[in-house]
């Protein structure tokens, strides 16, 4: 079901689940897979928002040689990329935060001062990223009132732990969220093996943007142009899912989304929709007993915001039904393959994601347990599924690891293959769209 906006800009969605029927006795989980897709033609180049863009760039200790290098080849590139519609900020972060360039114009001379500062980075210091990403939030909103119609975004670069200043990963995470509501997106890139995933992920999915590995340096440039062009490219921006839920079930959401839970709702974050790339959501009902015939009736609405900040677009909600049903007709139904596959997707996404969370915290332990609980369950539920096998696999060998201290480097690709496939996203490093884990968790 769809609703047109202006800019010609659609958005649909489709909700259901994968069994129709729970048992009346109570008890049953059952799966609700939503899909969200923004459609319509592309805007021209004359109809791209501009773009007041800040680049937050780590210059701690760690970032020397050939990685601040690369950092201030990107940014350069960056300059030179924006048009005399757009406005650029660069910040430098180590210990304290240094403000090098304050949203100024890509026009020719402002080009030009944007290469003189980039030029200026040079390498000191620890890590304070909170005051490098803070002053760099500020001066995106301040200089959101020389142009509201345009895309307004932070993009972080480091490859550090946060250790000066606020460092708290749900503290980064609600300011994060705090500056979304006033309309800024903040994305990030993590160099190297030492960032912290765990801290840069919830920062960028609170703050409706994308979290980008660059193992090597030279994918930095990879990763921030691509953004770029994603963001030039989008039709939506601030996606949000919200589904109405009867207060006697119980949900879970499934994969990694920031999300709100709200007396008899759930609101999810989606983020950015580009051309072409539906998003999906998957919740897991806990249903509660009743009578047979008797049904659950979960509503589901979306809306995001034209990339220019000028309107909403909200598709027309849609309600997806579940049956209570004796113990014989409920054990009888076939389910939906389409949507039993989705689930299990995002179901091991978020089990990966759990097991090395666990792991690089310390808890090899509790890791290792919470992969045995969740393949328990996991592998009853994909056992009439085509084409789960090798999934399957790698959850069996992170399993067998998760109990060691995971090198890491494989840590951070284990978690960007999760938070890739739970958000229906691809790699932008041109060598990395098709990671082979299996082949690196068995060393």
């Amino acid at each position: 079901m769809t609703n047109t906006a202006a800019h010609n800009t659609v958005l649909s969605l489709d909700a259901g689940f994968d069994r129709s029927l729970a048992w009346a006795e109570g008890g049953s989980v059952r799966y609700l897979v939503t899909n969200v897709l923004a459609d319509g033609s592309p805007a021209s180049a004359a109809l791209v928002p501009a773009l007041n863009l800040a680049l937050c760039i780590d210059v701690s200790g760690s970032m020397a040689g050939e990685k601040l290098e690369a950092a201030r080849t990107t940014a350069i590139a960056v300059a030179q990329a924006l048009t005399p519609r757009d406005r650029l900020t660069v910040v430098a972060f180590s210990n304290t935060a240094d403000l090098l360039l304050d949203a100024c114009a890509m026009d020719t001379h402002g080009q030009s001062r944007a290469v003189a500062a980039i030029q200026q980075l040079e390498t000191r210091g620890n890590t304070n990223l909170w005051e490098g990403w803070l002053l760099a939030a500020e001066r995106v909103a301040t200089a959101m009132n020389a142009d509201r119609r345009a895309s307004h975004r932070v993009l972080l670069l480091s490859d550090g732990m946060a250790n000066a200043g606020v460092s708290n990963r749900s503290e980064l995470a609600h300011h994060a969220g705090e500056l979304l509501a006033r309309g800024v997106v903040t994305s990030a890139v993590g160099i190297g093996d030492d960032y912290d995933e765990g801290l840069l992920g919830a920062m960028t999915e609170a703050g409706g943007g994308r979290l980008h590995d660059a193992e090597h340096a030279r994918e930095i440039s990879e990763v921030v142009l691509g953004e770029l062009l994603e963001g030039r490219t989008a039709l939506l921006e601030r996606t949000t899912l919200r589904f109405t839920i009867p207060l006697s079930v119980r949900v879970e959401l499934v994969g990694a989304w920031s999300h709100t839970v709200l007396p008899g709702a759930v609101e999810v974050l989606v983020g950015m929709l580009l051309l072409d790339s539906p998003k999906r959501v998957v919740l897991r009902l806990h249903c509660p007993a009743g009578n047979p015939g008797d049904e659950i009736v979960i509503a589901v609405s979306a809306k995001g915001v034209l990339p220019d900040g000028s309107s909403e677009v909200e598709a027309l909600p849609v309600k997806a039904e579940l049956q209570l049903a004796l113990g014989r007709d409920n054990n009888a139904q076939s389910r939906d393959i389409e949507r039993s596959d989705a689930t299990f997707t995002a179901w091991r996404a978020a089990a990966m994601r759990r097991a090395i969370e666990l792991n690089r915290d310390g808890d090899r332990r509790g890791a290792k347990h919470y992969l045995e609980r969740e393949l328990k369950w996991l592998e009853p539920y994909a056992r009439d599924l085509p084409g789960t096998e090798s999934a399957l696999a790698e959850l069996v060998l992170l399993l067998r690891r998760a109990g060691e201290e995971l090198d890491p480097r494989l840590s951070k690709e284990v978690f960007m293959s999760s938070l890739n496939l739970s958000r229906s996203q691809v790699d932008l490093r041109k060598s990395r769209q098709a990671p082979d884990l299996i082949s690196k968790l068995r060393r």
